[in-house]
This record gives C-alpha cells, structure tokens and sequence, in this order.
C-alpha cells in the first residue's frame, strides 16, 4: 500500500493490524525520489544559464549543487570528512525547492527569467533550447 503524509494515522493503523495477526510482516519504506520531469526541466533551465553566460551545463550543475545542497559531514577515526550530496539524494518536495532557489538566482542575478511548464512561455522556452541538450 502507498501512504502520503496526510495518511499517516491510517498507515499507522494499518501497519498495527498487520502486527495484530502475530505473523511475520516485512515492510518497506521509500521515500519518493525527484521526478524524470523534474530532472528534464532542470537540465532544460541549465542550457539556457550556460547559452546566457557561456558556463558549461556541467560545471553550472556543480555551482548549483555546491551553492544550495547543504554536505553532510561524517566522522571517519579522527577526521572529518565532507560528503557532497547528490540532486539524485532529493525527493520531489526537496528538488523543487532547490529548482526554485535556482530560478530566483538567476532571475535576480542574471536577469534570466526561466519559465515552469505551467507558464505560457514555456513551450517556446523548452522547443528552444531542448536542441542543445
């Protein structure tokens, strides 16, 4: 069974039940990861900061990622060691918070207004620049 959030009480009880049957139960828990439309908008928006600013897609991504994605910092003997984290590690909400934190930056800084797939811009935006993915 699938579960959101706002179901909590139910998959809460439902798991209960389950326990209740004194059987064996195995359960698995996932969280949802970003979403392949997601990702093909976020490639599609750094085409566009790379043609607007001459970067490359590439190192925009590891700007991007270093700028908003908090690492993780792990204790190995003595040490201190950072791990960067990956866009693939966010889920749906994380990713869209983090696209949306890309598209003030360049709006504000830039002056690179990159439109969602609701916006009526957008089909223009996407035929436009899905060429030189």
């Amino acid at each position: 069974m699938i579960f959101d959030k706002k179901s909590r009480k139910e998959a809460i009880g439902y798991i209960d039940s389950l326990f209740a049957q004194d059987k064996r139960v195995t359960i698995v828990i996932t969280k949802e990861q970003r979403t392949l439309d997601q990702n093909r908008l976020y490639w599609l928006w750094l085409t566009c900061i790379a043609q607007s600013t001459g970067n490359n897609k590439d190192s925009l991504h590891e700007y991007f990622v270093w700028k908003y994605i908090q690492p993780e910092f792990q204790q190995v003997f003595e040490k201190l060691i950072y791990k960067r984290l990956s866009t693939t590690s966010l889920d749906t909400k994380q990713f869209t918070e983090y696209l949306n934190k890309i598209q003030v930056f360049a709006n504000t800084e830039l002056a690179i207004e990159l439109p969602n797939p609701e916006d009526k811009k957008f089909e223009e935006f996407k035929d436009y620049y899905e060429k030189y993915l």
